[in-house]
């Protein structure tokens, strides 16, 4: 979840995690002619990123799973760097944080007085490899995609992406992106498992180049 995150909306991706088919085409033109959608908000938010060294939102998270009677809603805050360093805060139902420096991820249950660490090196290179230094088109390798706006939520743009790769299947069916038509930020992000449990979480009050420490991706 949360490696999937920083591919999504940290500074390294602020295109952010978008992949598309060679075959995948937006329903709008320009000048009389069509326009490849992904393209054009790739081409933006490569621009975007240029202007982005942090970012700040609130986040609600939604768990559905066949092991839940119904969906669990969490809250929080989440702060990001443009150095794929990410804090994240829970509030409720329980207090967590879940904090990354670029080589680790440590979450914390204050709670329960509980702390679990996992080294992260050789993940964050993939992420680097494949979303920070690759291509479009290496992108477009890894992700069958389509990029429509969505009708249900004016002035944002849907992008669907399945993965090619059975290695990536394994973890995931469908990854879903909603991103801001004027913005180029994603304000919502759904990610569906294999056996159809999803983890759904939505942005709001979105601030960028927050000031931000070294200190703060340092797990307490």
């Amino acid at each position: 979840m949360a490696l999937t995150l920083v591919s999504a909306v940290s500074g390294e991706s602020a295109a952010p995690g978008l992949f598309v088919s060679p075959s995948a085409q937006g329903s709008q033109t320009k000048g009389g002619q069509p326009v490849d959608l992904f393209s054009e908000i790739y081409r933006r938010s490569v621009e975007k990123k240029k202007t982005m060294t942090s970012m700040r939102a609130s986040f609600t998270e939604t768990t559905e799973s066949s092991l839940l009677t119904r969906p669990l809603v969490a809250h929080g805050t989440v702060v990001a760097s443009s150095s794929a360093k990410v804090l994240m805060t829970y509030t409720d139902p329980e207090p967590k944080t879940l904090t990354m420096d670029g080589k680790t991820l440590v979450i914390s249950w204050p709670d329960r007085r509980e702390r679990e660490q996992i080294n992260i090196v050789e993940i964050q290179k993939r992420i680097e490899h494949y979303f920070a230094n690759g291509s479009i088109n290496d992108l477009r390798s890894m992700f069958d995609i389509t990029a429509n706006s969505d009708s249900a939520a004016p002035r944002t743009h849907r992008v669907e992406m399945r993965p090619k790769r059975k290695q990536i299947r394994q973890g995931l069916e469908l990854l879903e992106l909603w991103i801001d038509q004027d913005s180029t930020l994603m304000t919502r992000m759904r990610m569906t498992f294999p056996g159809g449990d999803r983890k759904t979480f939505a942005l709001d009050n979105i601030t960028l180049n927050v000031p931000v420490s070294e200190d703060m991706f340092r797990a307490k």
